[in-house]
């Protein structure tokens, strides 16, 4: 039975070693993953102290007393006020006092008694009343938690799980904390450095690693191109973005526990500016293309019917998220143009956007009518076969654009009168000075 578990645990998960019925379950906490993170990265540095405040002593331990609590919390106050503004230093300063904030006030709480919320390392923790029916493991140990006689605990925001006596040793930090500060994903496919530069440590909780024994094999992770020990990798699947925007490469590679929950919680965020990254992909995907092109068309849309009360009702929610002046992408939008889901919804979306403005009286009156052709046919921005002016905005048929020469009726008009206006302006200050020159 405790083989079986063993050889379950995402610890030994694809591991070239055989589990045996000796090895115990879970590993001490105060062990190997209570180390501090490797300096490879500091974006996946979970206790990654800047070199200025090293020496500051401000680090506490998990069993502090509310005295060094309060004492923590008025050095830290000091340091962020003599720190330059948006600077790393500061950055980590202003979250670490936060964290002992919610530490002090834990503590005037609970007065000893058992913890129902626990705020560190950026994580929200919560413990679990009613724990899932399926197998749990923990992510600071890689053990099972036993829900029926253990304690648990987890992340609001990143679902990191770890056992009750685990969440103090905690030395990742929250993945929606990470995500948020970068704002964006690692658009470099698998930039690894090696191990040298890690020290042939584990980028995370700082064991060493060597390929001479199976316990302790490094194991890489594709999105941040670091290498990481079994407790902190368990060979977890997901899309790479980089692979994606570059490649539209979309089978599933290795990462590491981190960045498979930063990837999860980021999913459905837009962060990947594709015009800007790789522009070229939209001449190989033609899907990603045409939804490029509905998107330009859903923003001149949303100028129509955001001006009309019976139009502001089919403002759904896809059409907030791909109608956005941003023009970024989600992970999970480029998966729907992949599978051609996407394709279909935004067709419905626009033909009924489309239908709507061109049979409202209100939103009908705000077109446009070719100077150059002077036909009746109204012309909306959205249209395929209208142009605007750069200029001026006015619309023209293509075909007649190209006509006269791409030449504008409208700027014509207006540098005439411009010209007009100038002349008439000169000759008004001539005669002035003719006329005080005789007096």
């Amino acid at each position: 039975m405790a083989l079986n578990i063993l050889n379950a645990s995402p610890k030994y998960r694809n591991s070239l070693i055989c589990c045996s019925p000796t090895t115990e379950v879970e590993s001490d906490p105060s062990s190997s993953t209570s180390g501090c993170v490797s300096s490879a990265d500091e974006s996946y540095d979970s206790n990654y102290v800047p070199k200025s405040m090293a020496n500051k002593k401000l680090k506490i331990h998990s069993a502090a007393t509310k005295e060094e609590i309060e004492r923590a919390i008025v050095q830290c106050k000091d340091c962020i006020l003599n720190t330059s503004q948006c600077s790393d230093e500061r950055k980590w300063l202003v979250r670490y006092l936060i964290e002992l904030r919610l530490r002090l006030q834990e503590l005037k709480d609970n007065d000893g008694e058992p913890r129902d919320s626990v705020a560190i390392k950026g994580h929200h923790f919560h413990q679990q009343v009613s724990p899932s029916n399926r197998k749990q493991y923990c992510d600071h140990c890689s053990g099972v938690i036993w829900s029926i006689v253990q304690g648990s605990y987890v992340c609001d925001n990143c679902n990191y799980l770890c056992h009750y006596k685990c969440v103090d040793f905690v030395c990742r930090v929250c993945s929606h904390i990470v995500m948020t500060e970068k704002g964006e994903y690692e658009m470099s496919i698998c930039p690894e450095k090696g191990l040298a530069a890690q020290d042939y440590k584990c980028a995370e909780c700082h064991t060493m690693l060597t390929f001479k024994n199976a316990w302790n094999e490094p194991r890489l992770c594709d999105y941040t191109g670091l290498y990481f020990c079994g407790t902190c990798h368990w060979n977890d699947m997901m899309s790479i973005p980089a692979r994606v925007v570059h490649n539209w490469d979309w089978d599933k590679r290795h990462v590491s526990r981190c960045a498979y929950q930063l990837l999860m919680i980021s999913w459905d965020t837009p962060y990947i500016d594709v015009e800007s990254v790789n522009p070229r992909l939209f001449n190989f995907i033609a899907e990603l293309e045409w939804v490029h092109k509905m998107r330009k068309d859903l923003q001149w849309m949303n100028k129509y019917l955001c001006a009309c009360s019976e139009g502001t009702s089919l403002v759904s929610p896809l059409f907030h998220q791909l109608g956005d002046v941003n023009k970024k992408y989600s992970m999970s939008n480029l998966a729907a143009i992949n599978d051609g889901s996407l394709e279909t919804k935004l067709t419905e979306l626009t033909e009924q956007c489309r239908s709507h403005i061109t049979n409202c009286p209100l939103c009908a009156g705000k077109g446009y009518l070719c100077e150059i052709c002077g036909n009746n046919e109204v012309l909306y921005p959205f249209d395929s076969g209208a142009i605007m002016c750069n200029n001026c905005n006015t619309m023209y048929h293509r075909s007649c654009w190209l006509r006269k020469g791409q030449t504008c009726f409208k700027c014509l008009r207006i540098e005439e009168r411009k010209k007009q206006t100038d002349n008439v302006d000169n000759t008004e200050l001539e005669y002035d000075i003719d006329k005080f020159v005789e007096t």
